[in-house]
């Protein structure tokens, strides 16, 4: 009678052993879960922003491209004309692909090498103004494309990885300073789940009104975080869900050694 006693105990204790490691997966999945629509929810708000202000945005890369071009180049040379027309209409090219959802890293390197081409037909000294003013412009555009990420270049992005590249300064403030902060961490951790109104973030962080409203908006104006409206609820931003996986995978580096 003992053993069948001591045999229902062992069995009941890996059943319930089971059952937890069942909760365990089942509440991982659901976080995951979160997490993805929650980024899904970002790309489609972030998709729905672009789309109003990108026709904007490429007419008035246009415009500029046209007046720089104007205004810039070299006056009394007789290649102004035909030289002109050329830039202006490659960079009014260039300008097109912000408003496209993607830019792929061939196509601006296609561009790029189409400058270098144009510049070996430079037949004075004086050609080399042009083709700067030509050139940072084209990589102002490009800037663009990568604060909309629309663009990256894979070996551009492999060298920011290197520990050389990193600015104390910059990373200090804009990463390591809105974070160090158990309650701004908090808050970023809740909204990687769903987004959050103001009395709910006063709720789970203790604090109230002004101060609250002051960790808030060290999140608001590191880019971590997003309000959709005036007075409407609190989203994580793709740079504030970066920062949480990346200090996940610190720590549990730290965690391991």
């Amino acid at each position: 009678m003992e053993a069948t006693q001591e045999d229902s105990d062992a069995c009941y204790i890996e059943e319930l052993h089971s059952i937890r490691e069942e909760v365990v997966s089942l509440r991982n999945d659901f976080s995951r879960f979160l997490q993805r629509a929650n980024q899904q929810h970002i790309d489609s708000m972030l998709a729905e922003m672009r789309k109003g202000f990108m026709k904007p945005m490429v007419d008035y890369l246009c415009e500029d491209a046209s007046e720089r071009m104007d205004s810039q180049m070299t006056r009394d040379c007789g290649m102004r004309e035909f030289c002109e027309a050329t830039f202006k209409e490659l960079l009014q090219e260039t300008a097109g692909l912000v408003g496209r959802p993607r830019v792929e890293a061939g196509t601006v390197r296609m561009y790029r090498e189409k400058l270098e081409e144009l510049r070996k037909e430079a037949k004075t000294s004086d050609c080399n103004r042009c083709f700067s003013e030509a050139s940072n412009l084209f990589e102002k555009q490009v800037k663009l494309m990568r604060s909309l990420q629309i663009y990256e270049d894979r070996e551009e992005k492999e060298e920011k990885g290197d520990i050389s590249s990193i600015e104390p300064e910059k990373l200090v403030s804009e990463v390591c300073e809105p974070v160090a902060n158990r309650q701004r961490l908090l808050m970023l951790k809740a909204l990687s789940g769903e987004s959050k109104t103001f009395s709910e973030l006063s709720k789970l962080t203790g604090l109230r009104g002004g101060n609250l409203l002051f960790h808030l908006q060290k999140l608001l104006d590191t880019g971590m975080v997003l309000q959709r409206s005036e007075r409407g609820d609190y989203i994580i931003t793709r740079k504030g869900y970066s920062t949480l996986q990346g200090l996940s995978r610190i720590y549990s580096e730290i965690e391991t050694e």
